[in-house]
């Protein structure tokens, strides 16, 4: 695979991660204003409309595949194999989430304090460290330990993506000196049991936001598995053939088995299977004007994608709170996307050397971070 094609390729992927972004975008611009959509559209734009908004959770396990995507090429030029990999590799991946993402904790904080709601337990200290830990899920969850600061809610699945972020050269290490030559096949049954045994506990003796992220990390996975196709050109059609129907039988058990982190798993099969032979077909056949006109629409707003995700809904809240009319929160919008995709091109530059430790060396870490 020539560099061309495979950079050509990888640039549809952010374009995609910038039609999930604002996908998310669009969700709680409808959600916070379903009566004025309604007001202002026909019968069939509304229902359009509200299907767009209801792919809310689907664009997020997207961003999980395109996430184990870009992990999987970048352990190929780099693998996580000795301890000075993987501090280069948590350096990289730190440097990348923690500044917008503390930046998105102060931007609820200010948005919070302006609406008038810092008293809420959502902007409480308690929360604030839960949510600086990671260690935050759905405020739809009630055994949350934390919810997410400040009422910003997409927050959530950022302590998803941390924790794929850290179990990741784990598994690597783990698989790549004991199990070289098991199967696919045999590591991802063992991942899925592993995943089935987290729900169980969770749901009957107590719950743990670590084994909750864990039941996602097996759609991030199937991210992973894909990004062998853009690296070396290997494929693994009956894998995803099967994955797929499992994820749909999954989806059929809904009335059988309740579990709403099943059904998550699910779907998320289903997304991962459709993505997979998405670039297959896409690779296959000469799709490069559809291409192309994907990535003039979407490419930038792809690359500032993770800002545009983390800080828009306190944004949201504050204009709900004024009663701004819609027109003007969707042009503020465009503004503010033009604004992400800055920021994410600076924050990319930024050096942030604090984050450059050994963290393999606890005591040495912390020293070197509050030096």
């Amino acid at each position: 695979m020539t560099a061309i094609k495979l950079q050509n390729r990888i640039k549809i992927l952010d374009s995609i991660r910038g039609i999930a972004a604002l996908v998310v975008l669009f969700h709680h611009i409808f959600k916070l204003n379903t009566l004025a959509f309604k007001e202002n559209l026909n019968d069939w734009m509304f229902a359009l409309s509200a299907f767009i908004s209801e792919r809310n959770h689907d664009a997020v396990l997207v961003f999980f595949i395109i996430s184990g995507i870009s992990i999987g090429l970048t352990v190929s030029k780099r693998p996580v194999s000795s301890t000075d990999s993987c501090n280069q590799y948590l350096y990289r991946r730190f440097k990348r989430i923690l500044p917008i993402y503390w930046l998105s904790l102060f931007v609820a904080l200010f948005f919070g304090l302006v609406m008038g709601q810092g008293h809420l337990k959502d902007f409480s200290m308690f929360n604030l460290l839960g949510n600086f830990f990671f260690l935050q899920t759905s405020s739809s969850i009630p055994q949350s330990w934390f919810v997410p600061y400040g009422l910003n809610g997409p927050l959530w699945s950022l302590a998803f993506e941390m924790f794929f972020y850290l179990l990741f050269p784990i598994l690597f290490i783990l698989s790549r000196k004991y199990f070289p030559d098991y199967s696919i096949y045999t590591k991802y049954s063992v991942m899925l049991f592993v995943a089935l045994c987290c729900i169980v506990f969770n749901k009957k003796v107590i719950f743990i936001p670590y084994l909750f992220f864990y039941v996602c990390f097996l759609i991030w996975y199937q991210g992973y598995v894909i990004s062998k196709f853009f690296t070396g050109g290997k494929t693994h059609h009956i894998f995803f053939l099967v994955n797929g129907i499992l994820g749909i039988s999954l989806l059929f058990l809904r009335d059988i088995i309740p579990s709403d982190s099943l059904q998550v798993i699910g779907k998320g099969m289903c997304i991962g299977s459709t993505f997979y032979f998405g670039v297959i077909v896409f690779s296959k056949c000469n799709f490069s004007s559809a291409g192309d006109f994907i990535n003039k629409a979407f490419f930038n707003i792809g690359e500032g994608s993770y800002a545009i995700y983390a800080l828009h809904y306190p944004i949201l809240l504050y204009f709900q709170s004024i009663a701004m009319n819609l027109v003007y929160q969707i042009l503020i919008m465009v503004v503010y996307i033009v604004f992400c995709i800055k920021l994410e091109r600076i924050s990319t530059q930024w050096k942030v050397s604090f984050l450059k430790v050994d963290y393999f060396s606890p005591v040495k870490a912390m020293q070197t971070i509050f030096k």
